[in-house]
């Protein structure tokens, strides 16, 4: 078998929805994926069932592999996988070290290629309403490496630097007061207006804005760290408080989403500015039986037959659909499901089912938990119940988080299983609980209206 070609693809500052479309085609065609710290988790959701993920990250003082044995790993995938992805936060050209790493490939005839994302210098602050150019407040921008090999230095050419308009430095909070003292030193006012923007196009953006005098202070009283840009430059004027970005009804939010059909309420959540995650249970196969729980589960079931190219007429098993979506899915495709216990909708009959992540799901919760994003948990239904005791197993603090379900007899298991349910179907305080009960109202007339226009008279009768 020929070597196989690797992809140094850039995954864009942190939305989701900022890698390219083609970095995104070969991300869903990889075979394996090393992938690096600053790159959004819930970008893993789109590898194929059976891609390996390998994380490469780097932390300051603390590298998961050291860049040559990334290397050679990436050399030893390619001889094993046919597609093989390096995902990298950004944009790999922009100090992503992707120049080494090609080099490196091309040496030991490894072909390759370079898929540029957009870099972070450039997109978050535009997550802040400000761009870096700007018609009259700066018509030249550069950026600059804010970190350093060498303890308590920054070699750079702060003269030219300085005769920039905008500058955006990255990973620089370490260096924020090196950075100010040469500007300042190379003719820069005081006075000039800094932002420093952490977690950039994520719900955790966060921004100050102050002066060369002041930012160090400002940075240090609000807790501000890597991974952050600090853009220097009379553009940063234009932030005023809250960007569009910022001012999405649910920025800020990180629920864990465990519905039947999730994929239309976790696009919902993301309209409206949360960064949501449906954890994608692996389909549960018992003897000669295998449990569907929504309707998402039988599509990856009938694209894993499609994708092995399987005749479904071979397959003998028992398809048992455990929730009416899932029945109803089957059904679509002209399949059976075998009939279920009666007692099949209590709560209590689920618990002691079997559950296991998918291998993205297991990685992508892992992260999560690191960076302790998590900010709330949406049930629908009892069905769901053993996929949270799994989570809260794994993770006991995620016990302490509220749990949202316009079910009151959802609330009422929660309460016995002491952890804090809310019922959605009345207004609550929270603002994602306002939320899920607006949608639900808009849900519901949606339904309304189609069932009244099913009923409408023939023009014909």
């Amino acid at each position: 078998m020929s070597r196989g070609t690797v992809y140094l693809i850039g995954a864009g500052p942190g939305d989701i929805g900022l890698i390219s479309y083609k970095g995104m085609k070969r991300l869903r065609q990889a075979d394996v994926v090393l992938y690096d710290r600053l790159v959004n988790p819930l970008l893993l959701e789109e590898v194929k069932d059976g891609a390996e993920l390998i994380y490469v990250g780097k932390l300051p003082n603390r590298h998961i592999l050291r860049q040559e044995a990334i290397h050679d790993e990436l050399v030893r995938q390619a001889d094993i996988h046919q597609t093989v992805v390096r995902l990298k936060g950004g944009d790999p050209s922009v100090f992503g070290r992707v120049g080494e790493e090609a080099a490196f490939l091309e040496r030991y005839q490894v072909p390759f290629e370079i898929i540029p994302g957009i870099t972070s210098g450039i997109a978050v602050p535009a997550y802040a309403n400000v761009p870096v150019t700007h018609r009259t407040k700066g018509t030249s921008f550069a950026v600059a490496t804010g970190h350093s090999q060498k303890e308590n230095s920054l070699e750079l050419d702060w003269s030219g630097l300085a005769k920039i308009d905008t500058v955006a430095f990255y990973m620089g909070v370490k260096n924020l007061p090196r950075i100010v003292e040469n500007f300042i030193q190379h003719g820069r006012l005081e006075s000039e207006s800094v932002l420093c923007i952490q977690w950039g196009t994520t719900s955790k953006q966060k921004v100050v804005k102050a002066t060369l005098a002041t930012i160090v202070e400002e940075v240090k009283s609000h807790g501000i760290g890597n991974p952050a840009i600090t853009l220097v430059g009379k553009v940063a004027e234009l932030y005023e408080g809250k960007s569009w970005f910022e001012d999405r009804p649910l920025f800020g939010h990180y629920p864990l989403v465990l519905t039947e059909d999730a994929s239309t309420l976790v696009s919902d959540l993301r309209q409206a500015g949360a960064e949501a995650f449906a954890p994608k249970v692996a389909l549960r196969r018992d003897g000669n039986g295998v449990f569907f729980y929504s309707s998402d589960d039988v599509e990856v079931f009938i694209q894993q037959l499609r994708e092995d190219m399987v005749d479904i007429r071979t397959v003998s098993l028992n398809l048992v659909a455990m929730t009416a979506s899932a029945q109803d899915a089957l059904k679509h495709y002209g399949l059976l499901s075998s009939p279920l216990e009666e007692d099949v909708e209590e709560w209590s009959s689920f618990l002691h089912l079997e559950r296991t992540w998918t291998t993205a799901t297991k990685v992508i919760l892992e992260r999560l938990q690191e960076e302790q994003s998590i900010t709330a948990i949406i049930l629908s239904s009892s069905q769901q119940l053993p996929s949270l005791l799994k989570v809260v197993e794994q993770y006991p603090e995620l016990r302490e988080l509220p749990i949202y379900s316009n079910k009151e007899e959802v609330v009422k298991a929660l309460l016995t299983l002491e952890f804090h349910g809310v019922q959605v179907s009345a207004p609550t305080s929270s603002v994602l609980g306002q939320w899920l009960y607006a949608r639900q109202g808009k849900v519901i007339n949606r339904a309304s209206r189609s069932l009244r226009r099913s009923w409408q008279p023939s023009s014909n009768g």
